[in-house]
Order: C-alpha cells, then sequence, then structure tokens
C-alpha cells in the first residue's frame, strides 16, 4: 500500500480539518452558565419579516404538526393556550385540529401580536392573539386551558419560575403542558456550526439579533428546566431530549 493509501486522501484531512475547526470554534462559545439573551423577543419589523420567511420552511412545518398531535390526539373540545406563540403559526395550526375548540396564542411583543392576527384572518384561522406577559397570566381563568404548549420561548421568560407556576395554574386538572426550547448542554462542535449559521449564514436581520447562538447560550440544560418546574410547584415533570433540543413535559 503506498504512502496515499495509508495517509488517507485529500477529502480525509480536508473532514478532519473542518471538524477540528468546529470542535475550536466551539469550545470557544460553548458557555460555562447560561447568558440570558439581550434580546427578549423578535419583534424588530425587518426580523418579523425574516422569520415569517424561515418559518414556511417544509422541516418547521413538519416539526410543528408532530408537537401539535402530540398535544392533542385523543381530546375532545380542547382549550389550547400557546405561551410565546410569535407569528402564530402554531397557534393556527391547533386551531384548525378537530379536536380543539379554542385556541389562544399570548406573546409580550404587540408587533407579533399584531402580525399573528393579521395571518389568523388571512388564512381563516378561528385563533385569538393577546399582548400578555408569560409570567402574568392573571386575564385568564384559572383552570380555563387543556393544553398548554410553548415553543422556542422559554429561554426569553425573564421570570421563568414564576411563568411556569402562571401555566399550571391555568391548566384544568389533568391538563398537560408542552414546552419546546433548545438546551443549552449541546455538543461542542453543534455550537462550532450555530457560531458559522448566527455569523455568516443567516439573512442580516438575523445575524444582527446574534441568532441562534444567542439562543443556545441563554437556553437551559434538561436538568435546569425540571428543576424550574419543580420549583414552580410541578410534580414529577419529564424532560425528553434530542440533539439540540428538549421537552419538558408537565401536567
Amino acid at each position: 500500500m503506498g504512502k496515499r493509501g495509508m495517509m488517507g486522501g485529500p477529502c480525509v484531512w480536508l473532514t478532519a480539518g473542518a471538524v477540528g475547526a468546529l470542535y475550536w470554534l466551539g469550545a470557544r462559545e460553548r458557555p460555562a452558565v447560561r447568558q440570558p439573551s439581550a434580546v427578549p423577543a423578535i419583534d424588530r419589523p425587518e426580523i418579523i419579516e425574516t422569520w415569517q420567511r424561515m418559518s414556511a420552511q417544509p422541516h418547521i412545518r413538519c416539526f410543528q404538526h408532530k408537537l401539535v398531535r402530540r398535544a392533542v390526539t385523543g381530546l375532545v373540545g380542547a382549550r389550547v393556550l400557546d405561551v410565546g406563540s410569535g407569528l402564530g403559526q402554531l397557534t393556527i395550526a391547533l386551531a384548525r385540529q378537530p379536536e380543539v375548540s379554542e385556541a389562544v396564542g399570548i406573546d409580550l411583543s404587540a408587533d407579533l401580536v399584531e402580525a399573528a392576527r393579521h395571518q389568523a384572518e388571512t388564512v381563516g384561522a378561528n385563533a385569538r392573539f393577546l399582548e400578555m406577559d408569560a409570567a402574568d397570566l392573571s386575564p385568564l381563568a384559572d383552570a380555563s386551558f387543556d393544553v398548554v404548549v410553548s415553543t422556542l420561548s422559554l429561554h426569553h421568560w425573564t421570570e421563568p419560575q414564576r411563568a411556569l407556576a402562571e401555566i399550571r395554574r391555568v391548566l384544568t386538572p389533568g391538563g398537560r403542558a408542552y414546552l419546546l426550547d433548545l438546551r443549552r448542554d449541546i455538543a461542542v462542535p453543534f455550537y462550532g456550526v450555530a457560531a458559522l449559521v448566527s455569523r455568516y449564514l443567516l439573512p442580516e436581520p438575523i445575524r444582527r439579533a446574534g441568532e441562534p447562538l444567542a439562543s443556545f447560550k441563554a437556553a437551559y440544560t434538561p436538568a435546569e428546566a425540571a428543576v424550574l418546574a419543580m420549583k414552580a410547584g410541578w410534580e414529577n415533570p419529564t424532560v425528553t431530549t434530542g440533539p439540540v433540543w428538549l421537552l419538558l413535559e408537565m401536567g
């Protein structure tokens, strides 16, 4: 066997170099402790417009569909609350399910609430959107929802323990809450990928917000998410994980 066969071809060395670079960059970016995001929400007009285009991608739609089916399958006449509803795609998808009688989305950003209302009117969905802080759901009555969902919002909350307690209050006995978010303890190479994507690959308005890298740094680990839930009064919360996400399930 020649030296080329023993040492590997150029592709092998290029691959090894790329992986090494991702490890190096990821090790620099991976935080030792949580770093709350300086951007509370994607509520600037140019970010809203960019995210509308990005969120229409098929893989994001597929992910939303799976969460919707997990949340409402087997229910009848369910009342559903989406906390941190953003542009309203998930709330609208929930409103269209035959198991759902009422779908309400809440968000802290007035601009996002307005954009979600416009989208619901455009597609003819029976979904309501309200401007509200996750940590203060006082306009909503006790035990008024059968299901609460939240996607990519938990790491933005300034008072997460209080918000989780409020979610517990508005759920009916036997109701379920599903909170899907990023996880901070992703593998080092993923941080390298997130850094490259945040700096070079996404549309300019998203890059200026430092996303998605800033959100990974602001996210919780699975253990931290479970502890938050227990401190908020939830018993036996469960956390399932994927390579870059976690699903906190309570009820």
